[in-house]
């Protein structure tokens, strides 16, 4: 199947094809690591993977000799940007950062950072929901109509306090009654066990009962919002603030939370991240979305939860040492490689089967 879908690639670019100065002899060294479904290992020691597929196609389509060589994402960007490497086969994320120090092709890929967590209990969502509302917009509303219901309880007492009997002239207790009635009287149960009979009174009641309509849409609406997001996280860097939050050393996962300063943990690779995770040693692992759901399929779906919220949309590229010689002619067979069939076959089988939302 992969080797049809390269041939099928190799035949789609193979038109028009530009030119590329190099010499018969000479065999291009290409900077790799492991990284599926992007790139992987296969149990004979080949390469494999939906770049490196691109890649094969890419080189068959130039005319180029090659070999893989593998190291860590970020000891092949450094070997790029020194030369000793041609190109890296792997998910790059063109980033600003790493642009300083290396080029990049035409993008290929369009996706996401995301971040997997531990699949929770419903204890775990109880808290989640709990710790939520606590923080939210909706409980500072619930602390302004408690303490206004305290200012109307009040304000009606001492309205009521020396001719109505349901409101006692004891500050204690008349003050007591006139903050049930307040609250009675918000969620709209209204029992009718205290009622106002003078006319200061009714006003004060009638002007809480417009106030406390209003607050209580308002309340409802801010909850309802509040549910809906309760499930971690909304996409947003602050959702992740207090958290520590693991990602694989040198990848735009670690440059992501180095920029807006969280807390985070790094590895040398991705198992080392989630056997972290799972330790709880880290709250969350944040990576490309693919790789994420890869792990996650082949963990049994029982040891790892991706969730949906994407935290920085990423576009993948091949990094090259700035003015490689190799730049243009990729970029023109990236172009006639993305039009291609073969292309939507390649993405269909290594991302599809994961379930991501990659787009070209």
């Amino acid at each position: 199947m992969v080797g049809r879908v390269v041939v099928g690639l190799w035949i789609a670019a193979s038109a028009a094809a530009q030119s590329l100065p190099k010499s018969p002899d000479r065999e291009l060294v290409v900077g790799v690591f492991e990284a599926p479904p992007y790139a992987m290992r296969g149990t004979a020691g080949e390469w494999r993977g939906f770049t490196v597929d691109l890649w094969k196609a890419l080189a068959a389509d130039l005319g180029l000799r090659y070999r893989f060589e593998q190291g860590t994402e970020e000891g092949v960007l450094v070997g790029v940007s020194e030369g000793r490497f041609a190109l890296g086969a792997g998910p790059f994320a063109a980033t600003m950062e790493r642009e300083r120090t290396v080029d990049f092709s035409h993008t290929y890929l369009r996706t996401g950072l995301v971040v997997a967590v531990r699949p929770r209990t419903r204890m775990d969502r109880l808290i989640t929901l709990f710790r939520t509302l606590i923080e939210s917009e909706a409980a500072h509303l619930i602390g302004a109509i408690a303490l206004l219901s305290l200012v109307f309880g009040i304000a009606l007492w001492l309205a009521e306090r020396r001719k109505n009997p349901q409101f006692p002239a004891a500050p204690a207790a008349g003050i007591g009654s006139g903050a049930w009635w307040a609250g009675v009287t918000t969620t709209g149960v209204g029992y009718g066990d205290k009622v106002p009979v003078t006319v200061r009174g009714r006003f004060i009641a009638a002007l809480w009962m417009l106030i406390s309509v209003v607050l209580f849409v308002m309340l409802t609406a801010g909850l309802t919002a509040t549910l809906a997001v309760a499930e971690f996280q909304r996409g947003r860097p602050q959702d992740l603030r207090g958290s520590v939050v693991g990602a694989l050393d040198g990848s735009a996962s670690a440059d992501f939370l180095r920029r807006n300063q969280l807390r985070y943990r790094l590895y040398p690779e991705f198992r080392a991240a989630l056997d972290a995770l799972a330790a709880r040693r880290v709250d969350a692992v944040m990576a490309n979305e693919a790789i994420l759901r890869h792990y996650a399929t082949r963990r049994g779906g029982s040891g790892l939860e991706v969730l949906p919220q994407i935290y920085m949309s990423e576009a993948y590229a091949f990094p090259l040492p700035d003015g490689s010689p190799l730049r243009n002619p990729l970029d023109a067979a990236l172009r006639r490689a993305l039009d291609g069939s073969a292309y939507r076959d390649l993405k269909d089988r290594y991302l599809a089967e994961e379930g991501g939302t990659a787009e070209p």
